[in-house]
């Protein structure tokens, strides 16, 4: 019934030109819609961790009020925020943590930590600082727990062997309930369930339903047991106040207590699983939030149920578990979403999971059967009438009808047999409806057929007249009659009214898209070229660009948009000349796109060989389907296989089949603002304990922090954005699925960390998670050392200027000693209108003094005859004299002044190591501090009026001549 309202709707929608109107139907269809589906969009999911727990079995499965799942296994307790696994049990690491490591039951009191219960014994794990303390060790150590549930008025309720116990969320035991049958044996709790009207219900082995009197504190029988005295699980129905139970052998039955006491039971027809066989055993069962579909886990296999209230009997769907998934299956939980998590034994674990737009696959069941192999579709058009143009590789052109599943290929009609349509690789429609133009591959030749019904016929043959090396590549009809035919090295159109072809130009190279915009304008893209506009007066201009075209679309702001060879994206305003790169916002990596077609919402979909993407360039929100990860039918995409439907759904082809996806306003919804949780906070590589708030002590510098937004079907698509503020000054954002973040050498002081996720479709929640965080100082970093740096410095500066003034007292008194000699001196040097050459000095005393002044000055010059910036500051401090004063009592001895006595030292010491002819004059040079040997020459020539070389030379031959007399 569905179906057939949805082919008439289809038709209907054809006929709808206005863009605004067919947005406005599809709305109202989508609501339509989904009262009216009789089967949910159901897709299955290996539980995303599998490969990282200690075991591949699940025994049971928990979500916590934070959104973390749990699981128990036989080797220890699983905690898994999404990317990593965190294992609680005794191991080698923590011996001892535990009497026994495989978990039977999980739970969460009113405070967050974790109750779960083993082979021996129950425990407490409290979440924040994971510390382990076991629960009523005198009570509990040594029994099997294979129950823990709570209840909304805090307590928790353990089951073990015949009895039900009470505990507060201290641990403390209330009270203690024995479980016995209609004989007085002991017995269990099998089911327990607290209804919406706060009320507890339990299953007894071998004795029915029991409810619990809060005011006796006691549990007495709710109604006579079944015929079927064996029960196992009990939930209430979603939306009646009826309860479904699982039984042993007789399948599901519906318990209203409410009804006639006859009639308080109605029982189904038994399920039927994957082999045939009924079913009659339910192990675990749960309803799901989606249309109220009971599933359940029998002896070997996973069945869905649903109750028709008319006939008020439960029917089995049509739903069957892939034999991945194993047949062993325990326990089924459905978390905060809606998901259904089942856990496997001889299997992968697995979720079930619910999607409004899932997209439509056609197996192709009659093509399969016709080619005997899977279909490979490498092209596609719409026929109209729920038809379908196709390309089935190896076997070349058909029609399908989708609908009714039938298929006509090109060799079942005569007439086609002689034209090349084996390979064909390309296709466009035409203006005439039903009709297809398709290029064989390779080929000079563009074929128009049409159809009767699901009868192929040959419309017309299109080839160029020269005989050049051309093939097509493209074709595209515009309104205006003019068929438009790229090639593999230009652009021809050919007019369907005059029948004549026109070269619009033969060096454009291979042309790999066309596409008009709504003023008549063609955009060509080329393969090496870059895009060219046509314009509708017939003007033909580049746009500037390098870009390797390998698709283009229009969308309806007129922006147009390329996909390349590279893998970009970008968006091309034709009025600026702007050209925007979407590639990093819409998800991509680097994959050739193949494909780009908007949808009536203005969504772009973007087609690579392993993904498919809707993308919202408004908000830059997108949503991925992946061939790995069966969210849909096809393993493969083939890149020439889409078209846009009459029906305003876009179709893919590629293997095995074709796969139809319903825009829809999903992407334009606001974020859930879904929080960010730190699952993980390591010092120093070591695992740490926090709340809101952490303090690093001075040796711990090096932090790493993990988060996850708990999506645990979408931990691959979601990115994350953070910052350090005191550090960081922009938020930084992580790679698609990176979850962590490591700051090494954290400086001391005062931080905040921030982080925030995006949805599953790339959406930034407004959420943003804070943790503050104190690296402390050390000893020498606080301000306590600070003080006494300063107090410690200003000592030295004190010290130090204490012994300068001492030692410039020193000094000065060393120079007042001194001053009886310079006084006689002062005479002398005041004379300086009397000639050197005729000094006379009569007084013995000044000439001594002058006499030992120059052995002073001498000294200190041939001590530091090699050093070259020896001056006269350094000579007159050598001496203990001024600057000044050193100048005017050397000019009075020896007629020179400092600068020049120094000189002449040198130059008298470069005489005696010239006489030497083994040393070069470079040697001497250095030896007396000179390094450049041509200021060295100038001097040597300026005192003695000859080069050292011509001087060593004369010694050379002084020394031979005086040898040849000797």
């Amino acid at each position: 019934m569905y179906l057939r309202f949805q082919s008439n709707v289809l038709m209907f929608f054809s006929t709808l030109k206005n863009p605004m109107k067919r947005i406005y139907f599809l709305l109202v269809f989508s609501l339509i819609g989904v009262s009216l589906r009789a089967i949910s969009n159901i897709r299955i999911t290996p539980v995303p961790s599998l490969p990282q727990l200690p075991v591949s079995a699940i025994h049971r499965i928990f979500q916590d009020s934070e959104g973390m799942m749990w699981y128990g296994t036989v080797n220890g307790l699983c905690c898994d925020d999404g990317y990593q696994i965190s294992v609680i049990r005794s191991d080698i690491n923590t011996p001892g943590l535990l009497n026994d490591n495989t978990i039977q039951s999980i739970a969460e009191d009113e405070t967050g930590r974790i109750w779960f219960g083993t082979d021996h014994g129950a425990y407490i794990l409290d979440k924040a600082t994971r510390q382990v303390t076991p629960l009523d060790a005198e009570q509990l150590q040594t029994n099997f727990i294979y129950s823990i549930r709570k209840t909304s008025d805090g307590y928790m309720w353990i089951a073990t062997g015949h009895r039900l116990l009470r505990y507060n969320t201290l641990g403390e035991l209330q009270k203690t309930y024995l479980l016995y049958d209609h004989e007085g044996k002991p017995s269990w709790m099998a089911g327990f369930c607290e209804s919406r009207q706060k009320q507890i219900l339990i299953t007894v082995g071998r004795e029915g339903i029991y409810r619990y009197d809060k005011k006796t504190d006691t549990f007495t029988r709710y109604a006579n047991p079944p015929s079927e005295r064996n029960l196992t699980c009990i939930v209430q129905d979603r939306t009646h106040n009826y309860f479904w139970v699982g039984t042993s052998s007789s399948g599901l039955l519906l318990f209203n207590p409410s009804a006639p006491k006859d009639s308080v039971y109605t029982y189904s027809p038994l399920p039927v699983n994957p082999m045939g066989e009924t079913e009659g055993e339910i192990l675990y069962m749960e309803q799901d939030s989606h249309e109220g579909t009971l599933w359940m886990t029998t002896r070997s296999s996973l069945i869905a149920m649903r109750y028709d209230e008319a006939h008020r009997s439960l029917r089995q769907t049509d739903f069957r578990l892939p034999a991945e998934y194993g047949n062993m299956l325990n326990e089924i939980y459905q978390d905060k979403e809606g998901n259904l998590w089942v856990a496997s034994f001889d299997g992968k674990s697995f979720i079930i999971h619910f999607t409004e737009n899932a997209p439509e696959e056609f197996t192709l069941p009659a093509l399969q059967q016709r080619v005997r192999f899977q279909p490979a579709i490498m092209a596609l058009s719409d026929a109209g009438e729920g038809k379908m143009w196709i390309s089935q590789e190896r076997t070349g052109l058909g029609l399908y009808d989708l609908s009714r599943h039938e298929v006509m290929l090109y060799s079942d009609v005569l007439a086609l047999k002689s034209l090349a349509l084996g390979s064909i690789k390309q296709m466009t429609e035409p203006r005439r409806e039903g009709n297809v133009w398709v290029i064989p591959e390779g080929r000079n030749l563009i074929y128009e057929l049409g159809r009767e019904g699901m009868r192929m016929k040959h419309i017309r043959t299109l080839s160029l007249p020269d005989k050049a090396k051309r093939h097509f590549t493209q074709t595209y009809e515009d309104r205006n009659g003019t068929l438009w035919a790229g090639t593999n090295n230009g652009l021809f159109t050919f007019s369907l009214r005059d029948n004549q072809w026109h070269t619009v130009c033969d060096t454009l190279g291979q042309v790999s898209a066309l596409k008009e915009d709504k003023q008549g304008n063609l955009w060509i893209g080329t393969t090496n070229k870059g895009l060219y506009q046509q314009s509708s007066k017939g003007k033909c201009k580049k746009i500037p660009s390098s870009l390797s075209i390998t698709c283009l679309s229009v969308q309806e702001d007129s922006l147009i948009w390329i996909g390349t060879q590279e893998g970009g994206v970008y968006a091309l305003n034709p009025q600026t000349g702007k050209l925007t790169d979407h590639t990093r916002l819409c998800g991509l990596n680097g994959n050739i796109v193949n494909q780009l077609e908007f949808d009536v919402y203005g969504h772009l979909w973007i087609d690579t060989n392993q993904k498919l993407i809707e993308y919202n360039p408004k908000n830059h929100s997108f949503s991925t389907y992946l061939t790995t990860d069966n969210s849909m039918l096809l393993r493969r995409f083939i890149p020439t296989a889409i078209c846009k439907g009459h029906d305003g759904r876009i179709y893919f082809g590629g293997i095995p089949g074709i796969c139809a996806v319903t825009p829809s306003a999903r992407l334009d919804q606001p974020s859930k603002n879904i929080p960010t949780f730190i699952t993980g906070t390591y010092v120093m590589g070591k695992p740490v304990t926090h709340e809101n708030s952490l303090t690093l002590h001075p040796d711990e510098y090096d932090l790493d922090i993990h988060f996850s937004s708990l999506d645990y079907l979408n931990a691959s698509k979601i990115r994350y954005a953070y910052r350090l503020i005191g550090l960081d000054k922009e938020w930084n954002y992580t790679a698609v699925g990176q979850h962590t973040v490591n700051y090494k050498h954290l400086p001391h002081g005062n931080y905040v960390f921030e982080v925030k996720a995006t949805d599953g479709y790339g959406i930034w929640s407004d959420k943003i998670t804070r943790l503050h965080i104190e690296r402390l100082p050390a000893f020498y970093q606080t301000g306590w050392a600070i003080t006494l740096y300063i107090l410690l410095l200003a000592a030295g500066v004190f010290l130090g200027l204490r012994f300068y003034l001492r030692r410039m007292k020193l000094k000065n008194e060393e120079l007042y000693a001194d001053s009886t000699e310079l006084m006689k001196m002062r005479s002398y040097l005041n004379e300086k209108s009397v000639p050197q050459a005729e000094v006379r000095i009569s007084d013995m005393e000044f000439a001594k003094l002058d006499e030992i002044l120059l052995e002073n000055i001498l000294k200190a010059v041939e001590e530091n005859l090699s050093e070259p910036d020896f001056d006269v500051q350094h000579l007159a401090e050598k001496v203990n004299m001024s600057r000044s004063t050193l100048t005017r009592k050397l000019k009075a001895i020896t007629g020179l002044t400092p600068l020049e006595y120094i000189r002449r030292v040198k130059m008298q010491h470069a005489c005696r190591m010239l006489e030497d002819t083994r040393a070069t004059v470079n040697e001497v040079a250095l030896a007396l501090g000179y390094y450049n040997r041509k200021y060295f020459t100038t001097c040597f020539k300026e005192e003695y009026g000859i080069t050292p070389s011509e001087y060593q030379k004369q010694q050379g031959k002084r020394d031979t001549s005086e040898s040849k007399e000797g």
